[in-house]
This record gives C-alpha cells, structure tokens and sequence, in this order.
C-alpha cells in the first residue's frame, strides 16, 4: 500500500487523473460508519448524483454511537458535522448571499472615493464564519454561489483576537490509547484507526481548520488583527467582549465595521456594542442533489476528511486521512491530507509523479518569490 503526504490542492489531481484514466464516477464514503456521503461524476456539469439523506445518515450514526459512552460518543461525526462540511464548501452557501454581496460592492464604491467616504469601511468575521471557511472559499467559487469577479484585495477584514482564542481552546484532547481501543470495537473500520494514535478529538481537528481558515484570509485578504476584550468561559458575555473590541477599534481609526455572524443571538450583543451586523443565513436542509463546482468539490473532500478522520473515494481506489500520528500544526496551517492509495489502484504510479512535480513547482515558485 503506497501512501504520502500532500497538500489539499492534491485532492484536483487526484480528481483530473481520475478522469485521465476513465474513471469518471466516484462515491465519498466514510468507513468508520461505512456510509456513502457524496457521489459525484467527474463529467458533470450540472448536479452533484447524489448526497446522503439525513434519515440514512442518522441510521449509520446511531448505530455506531448507540454503542458508545459520553464523552467519546461525540466523536462519531452527526448529520450536522456533515451538513457543516457542505456549507464550508460553499456547496450549500448562504441564502442571503446576495446580502453580503451588496455589502462587499458598496465597501469597494466607497474604497475608490476616498474623499467623499473619509472612513475606511471593513468586514469583521465571527468566529462562526472561520469554521465554516467562508472568505477562503470565495475566491474559488462563482457560478455556484452566484459569486463572479470576486477580489480579496477591495476588501479589508478586521480579526479580533478574542475569534483565534476562541478557536484555540477547543484543540485541546488527544485519542489515548484506550479511547482508540473502545472505538475499535464499534467503528466499521477499524483498522483505520491504526495511524491515528495520539491524533486530535474530532472537535480539535474541526477547529484546526477554523485556525487554517485565519492563516489562508492572511494570504488573500488585507487583514487587521483587534486587540483588546477580556476572555470569559460564557459564551455570550465572550462574543460581548468581541464586539466590544471592535466597535473601539473602529472609533479609534475612524472606520466603518460591519460584524458578519451566522448567530441570531449575536445581534443583541451588537446593538448593545453599537456594532451594525449581519446574519449569514445557511440552509439547514440539505438537498438530495447539488450544484457541481469542480473547484469546490476538493474543498469538500478535504473537509470531511478532517471532520471524519478519513474518507474513501470509492472507485478510485483511494483514501485520504485528514489526521495521523505525527501530523503538525504546520500541517494542519498547509491543509496537508495523507493520501492512501490502495493495491491494485491504477492512479498510484501517476499520482506520485504528478505530486512529486508539483512539489518541486512549488517550492521553486516559493524560492523565486524571495529573489
């Protein structure tokens, strides 16, 4: 069995070279429940086949759960980690995405007539929006979400510090070997759970994500980091203090914040902070068929790796692990998938070819941007 670490953006070649080698039709299927999630044909243009219906998805769940005790009954993914997935990869985006995108045009209006809009108008995420990956996807998606000539340059966020904090304190537990042995016994595939010692609790590896998700927004976006705000257990008081830090913050530098949540409950907290905010609204239904975005596609893939520890792209021969003993929090920074290809897959030699390429475009692209 031949297995190496790569980037997400290996997930697209994996995806090309399945259609390179006929292969055109591929099922995501999650082994620890052994559940079908996603299909998907690669030819499409117009509908993902078929995603999962919650009632199937909760038959599969509880039968796995039902086996198992508080707190590590948790850690069998429910159909709402699965539904997140679908949002963060803008496959099910916003219904008022039309909202934000007015918002986001007229910000730039005003950026290009600085002398009759004095204050700089700004985004300002919830820590909601850094686990559902919203501001990364944008620059991928377009038809899909009705997203076209989208550039992160117009748009100036501000981060409070108070949103990486938050995220940070849920990457805490580590499966112990005696965890990984209850789940043995319960889990449909159980030896997938061999290169996963000491590998976070599947809530450390979801908000290992949100903190990529800041990293990315810090390559793409111009970005101002919030100081301020005292941390509290609570979560309302804590998104009070966030809001707090950025209405002063906006005062000091005569700027115009606009708070971005998918919480209705932050909306108090905003008025009483005098924070004008936005509700990001997802859908809590998901649909028995969507949009095919084959640049958001891999950004599912990806995600539920990471929310159920591996996936298996049935018909391709392939896994790929979103967590594994000694993966890093650099790791985790780059967005790095540990690909296992299976005996007898015919993509294995030109997978590795094609990655190995790609690695060494990388790094020369990397070298020359610091000449």
């Amino acid at each position: 069995m031949s297995e190496l670490v790569a980037r997400k953006e290996c997930i697209i070649t994996v995806l090309n070279e399945a259609v390179l080698h006929g292969r055109t039709s591929m099922v995501v299927h999650a082994p620890f429940l052994d559940l079908d999630l996603v299909g998907i044909n690669l030819e499409g243009r117009g509908m993902v086949d078929f995603v999962v219906s919650e009632a199937a998805y909760v038959r599969a769940a509880s039968a796995v759960q039902g086996r198992l005790a508080d707190p590590l009954d948790r850690e069998v993914p429910g159909f709402g980690d699965f539904r997140e997935a679908m949002h963060s990869s803008l496959l099910l985006p916003p219904s008022n995405m039309d909202e934000l995108m007015k918002e986001i045009h007229a910000m730039e209006e005003k950026r290009r007539h600085p002398m009759r809009f004095p204050r700089q108008p700004c985004l300002a995420p919830d820590t909601n929006l850094a686990y559902k990956r919203l501001f990364s996807r944008l620059t991928l998606s377009g038809d899909t979400c009705g997203v076209k000539g989208y550039d992160p340059g117009r748009v100036q966020l501000l981060v409070a510090d108070l949103v990486g904090m938050e995220i940070s304190e849920r990457v805490r537990r580590k499966y112990t070997p005696q965890e990984l042995g209850l789940l043995r016994r319960v889990f449909r595939f159980p030896q997938g759970l061999d290169s996963m010692s000491n590998c976070l609790h599947k809530d450390g590896r979801r908000a290992m994500g949100a903190l990529a998700e800041l990293t990315a927004i810090r390559s793409k976006y111009s970005v101002w980091d919030v100081a301020g705000g005292t941390w509290t257990e609570d979560k309302e008081a804590r998104d009070g203090e966030i809001l707090r830090s950025l209405g002063r913050h906006a005062k000091e530098e005569s700027m115009d914040v606009l708070f971005l949540s998918t919480d209705d409950k932050a909306s108090a907290a905003a008025e009483a902070a005098r924070v004008p905010i936005l509700i990001l609204r997802y859908p809590n239904e998901v649909p028995a068929r969507v949009p095919f975005d084959p640049w958001l596609v891999p950004e599912l893939i990806y995600d539920l790796a990471l929310t159920f520890g591996v996936v298996s792209l049935k018909g391709l021969g392939l896994r790929l692990m979103g967590d594994w003993a000694g993966k890093t929090a650099e790791d985790f920074k780059a967005e790095r998938v540990r690909l296992v290809m299976e005996p007898g897959s015919t993509l294995t030699n030109a997978l590795e070819k094609d990655l190995r390429i790609l690695e060494r475009l990388r790094k020369e692209i990397e070298l020359a941007g610091l000449r």
